[in-house]
């Protein structure tokens, strides 16, 4: 999370593509907030420089809270990572500044030599996080404001929301947990309630829905090889005998029975959380459901064999598919592309999938309004990863997948050796970042 890709996020694709980017500010912090994964793995095997990069990033956030540097007193994008439902209406400055202030004594220094204790990194981050991105003037009248307060205040002709990861399908599709549920009933009819209070002035609710565990590139099929064999495809609907999380915290396999039962679980929690919006909306013509899931699904030729219409084919000759993102050995881009290095965010060319889903429901809904088309080939171009992949990359995701795949057996790692060591402190603070999501 830092400046520069906060500028690529579906919204802001999506802003483009509308003709109001100009209009449209994201956050934009002077340094990443405090994990800079990508840019570590490049510096391996120089672990010192990797941890003064850390102290550097550390030293930043949890000094006095940093202003946006180009004055802003708000954001048009408002989301926080890490944010479950709740988060939108109880989340603020104030909330974010009470809990750093729980934080141990010392916590920064703890942090900065990977001694994490009983310090709950995710937490942490998203704090710093919301603080900045709700209020990064830290003036006193909007320190109390949520996202959804944020709305109320400014007024926004359309809104756009994306949530409900946080609140269990991150667990299921990220630590490959076959017995994961989401918890979310009881948090999304108060937002609901939330939602439809925002003035009239908020024409245009966008809501996206969930997208199924089986179309999340980290989980991928065991054994290894089969999932780059077009007559393996189980098809359209089908899934492989076994599946694990081929990037994580901690290391899991389900069945694809248990996988195809979680993926109705999601239909059934998208489908529920429809009639709890919609229920809850005086003027349900406000409120309007993108369909995340069927996108996803018909871009998933890690289960069908490839087609024209379930890729992106660029202009460059490479193929966006929604298997683990892999680099050659010379730490080019080689396969994958939807979502980047923990199989479960998307890459700019995901992003703008995204955000042309989000257009096709603005342009139905919204009489007169024809945005322009994503162009995919200029979002691979703007992505840094795609072009620029870590050379390590092409070992460093199967050495990470091994050293959890030994620790869940409670066997050694294998592997041995100072470089082996920093790749290890690198793969588990950045893990732990996203894993605690």
């Amino acid at each position: 999370m830092k400046n520069g890709m906060m500028q690529l996020s579906p919204p802001a694709l999506a802003a483009e593509a509308l003709g109001i980017r100009h209009k449209f500010s994201c956050p934009d912090p002077q340094r990443p907030i405090v994990v800079d994964m990508e840019k570590w793995l490049r510096m391996l095997p120089d672990i010192s420089g990797i941890r003064e990069d850390l102290g550097k990033n550390l030293d930043y956030w949890f000094g006095r809270a940093p202003a946006s540097p180009s004055g802003r007193l708000f954001f048009e994008n408002i989301s926080v990572a890490s944010a479950t439902i709740a988060d939108l209406y109880t989340q603020t400055w104030q909330t974010s500044d009470d809990f750093l202030k729980t934080l141990p004594p010392g916590a920064k220094n703890k942090i900065k030599k990977l001694n994490l204790g009983q310090i709950k990194l995710s937490p942490t981050i998203q704090s710093l996080n919301a603080r900045f991105t709700l209020n990064p003037s830290g003036k006193a009248a909007f320190r109390n404001l949520s996202q959804v307060g944020m709305v109320a205040a400014r007024k926004p002709k359309r809104l756009l929301v994306n949530i409900g990861s946080n609140n269990g399908l991150w667990d299921i599709a990220f630590e490959c947990n076959p017995n994961g549920r989401m918890t979310f009933r009881a948090e999304l009819r108060q937002l609901a309630k939330e939602l439809n209070a925002l003035p009239p002035e908020v024409e245009h609710i966008y809501f996206n829905n969930l997208g199924l565990p089986s179309t999340v590139p980290n989980l991928m099929p065991v054994p290894d090889m089969v999932e780059w064999h077009e007559a393996k495809k189980p098809g359209k609907s089908k899934y492989y005998d076994r599946y694990e999380n081929r990037f994580g915290f901690g290391y899991g396999q389900m069945t694809g029975n248990q996988l195809k039962k979680l993926d109705e679980h999601i239909m059934a929690v998208n489908k529920e959380a429809q009639q709890i919006l919609k229920s809850a909306f005086d003027n349900p013509a406000r409120l309007h459901f993108v369909d995340v899931a069927k996108l996803l699904l018909s871009y998933d030729p890690k289960h069908q064999k490839r087609t024209a219409n379930n890729v992106v084919k660029l202009a460059n000759g490479k193929t966006i598919t929604n298997v683990m993102i892999n680099a050659s050995l010379f730490g080019n881009f080689r396969r994958g592309g939807t979502q980047g290095l923990d199989g479960m965010h998307a890459t700019v060319v995901g992003y703008g999938l995204m955000a042309q889903q989000v257009l096709d429901s603005i342009k139905r809904a919204e009489a007169g309004v024809n945005p322009k088309k994503i162009d995919l080939d200029a979002a691979f171009d703007r992505d840094k990863l795609l072009n620029d992949m870590p050379q390590i990359w092409n070992a460093g995701l199967w050495l990470w997948r091994d050293i959890r795949r030994a620790r869940a057996d409670n066997r050694p790692d294998p592997v041995d050796g100072a470089d082996d060591e920093a790749l290890r402190d690198v793969m588990t603070l950045a893990s732990q970042a996203a894993g605690q999501a």
